[in-house]
């Protein structure tokens, strides 16, 4: 189990966190403690596919009682970037996808998953199976580790990147 964030202060100052189970025992007490001190109680949530990201949510707070309060809390103040996406925005390059993999380097070209070691949702779910497959080698596993953390952190930066093209309205797509 893996999440990012990249949290906005309300003095424009970021940072990012993120978790990354380490592949022993149940890895959701953990995910659900982190991930609900990360985010704090105010304050959107940006998402890309918030019926995805809200099903985890769910799923999490009926496996964890305890913590579900805070973990409905959160996919209470879920805001999908995906569909203010597909209403305001549109580049060739896209290719008819509304893929944030293939959003993000229309708006910044600099930004793009093409190089990097995980670079989609079927590569990150190969790694995970390979990471606790017991005959995977230590430093093969903290390879994989290191590309899964990267690959996840492009994800919010990207929708950092998003919600800030957006706000500001110049978009150069058609």
């Amino acid at each position: 189990m893996q999440w990012s964030c990249h949290v906005e202060a309300a003095d424009g100052s970021r940072r990012h966190t993120a978790y990354l189970a380490a592949g022993d025992g149940d890895p959701r007490p953990a995910f659900a403690e982190t991930l609900i001190a990360a985010l704090g109680q105010t304050g959107p949530v940006l998402v890309y596919n918030r019926g995805f990201e809200g099903r985890v949510l769910r799923e999490l707070a009926k496996a964890l009682p305890d913590r579900a309060p805070a973990l409905l809390g959160i996919h209470e103040r879920l805001f999908d970037l995906l569909p203010l996406t597909r209403e305001h925005y549109y580049h060739p390059a896209m290719r008819g996808s509304w893929s944030i993999k293939a959003v993000l380097p229309t708006i910044d070209a600099e930004l793009s998953y093409s190089e990097m070691a995980i670079g989609d949702g079927g590569a990150a779910e190969g790694a995970w199976r390979e990471i606790f497959h017991s005959d995977t080698p230590e430093e093969r596993k903290a390879e994989l580790r290191k590309s899964l953390a990267a690959y996840c952190a492009l994800d919010t930066w990207a929708m950092v990147r998003l919600a800030g093209f957006l706000a500001r309205g110049s978009h150069t797509g058609c």
